[in-house]
């Protein structure tokens, strides 16, 4: 993929009516859909007035529906490090994602009015960071979470202005609830910009262990405005995929994914 004139070319691109002015984008926005096909929520997306500059399928299929440079109309009443009303800062990429459901019923779970239950197997049951109820919640598919990588990984290295990548639910907390408990924020946010290439096994730095006095906590994001997602007990084993700064990415799993991040003046290397 390639980005000319503040469009990825060879993809399809359905231009929205629903846009302002020119900005210079300093955040990606990651939203989910709450819908079905990403072609379906362009049109139910621009039929309530809004848009979004990307929609990314299950399957990783892209459209474009507002060039890079130009507001669109995805984020609403929000703030994030000092800037009011993100849809002037930043670019926003809806993910086609059913979000929360509330109900369990015979074959999995739903809600209210969705018409369709989803299965145990797609979805992950767990309480938002920000508050609220444990309810299940649609499960990203590896083929769209690898396409918003690459998605990440091409807007980044076109504009350098963009500094982070950030969730719905960082910018507009208690509002917003998307993209959620089963998206991967962590994942993205070292990818492309000042952080370093976009591969992260190529920067891989080694083994560590925690060596607080007390728990460490692993944080959505590099920075203790982040929300903590769980904590690390002294001793913990990791690997830290890269530094920014004085914190360092994470992999709790060993499989070459991020988890978060933690302090490094926290951790020491196994064998030192």
């Amino acid at each position: 993929m390639k980005i000319v004139k503040d469009r990825i070319e060879g993809i399809p691109f359905h231009a929205s009516p629903h846009v302002r002015g020119k900005i210079t984008p300093r955040f990606l926005v990651m939203h989910y859909t709450a819908g079905g096909s990403a072609l379906g929520s362009v049109q139910a997306i621009a039929n309530r007035g809004l848009s979004a500059h990307l929609f990314v399928d299950r399957d990783g299929a892209v459209i474009q529906t507002v060039p890079f440079n130009v507001e669109a109309l995805h984020a609403g009443p929000s703030n994030w490090r000092g800037f009011n009303g993100l849809n002037g800062h930043s670019i926003g990429i809806e993910i086609a994602n059913l979000g929360w459901l509330d109900q369990r019923v015979a074959g999995g779970w739903t809600r209210e009015g969705l018409g369709r239950v989803l299965p145990d197997s797609q979805v992950i049951v767990a309480r938002h960071r920000n508050g609220g109820p444990e309810m299940a919640w649609e499960i990203f598919p590896d083929a769209q979470l690898k396409a918003l990588a690459e998605l990440t990984l091409l807007i980044r290295g076109a504009y350098a202005s963009i500094q982070e990548v950030v969730g719905h639910d960082d910018i507009s907390p208690g509002r917003k609830q998307d993209p959620g408990p089963a998206f991967p924020v962590a994942r993205f946010q070292g990818l492309g910009g000042a952080a370093g290439s976009g591969t992260l096994a190529d920067n891989d730095l080694g083994e560590f262990e925690v060596i607080s006095r007390d728990t460490l906590n692993l944080r959505g994001g590099p920075g203790t405005d982040f929300k903590a997602l769980k904590k690390l007990a002294p001793g913990s084993k990791l690997r830290v995929l890269r530094e920014q700064g004085e914190w360092r990415m994470v992999d709790l799993e060993g499989d070459g994914n991020p988890d978060g991040f933690v302090h490094g003046a926290f951790l020491r290397r196994l064998g030192s």
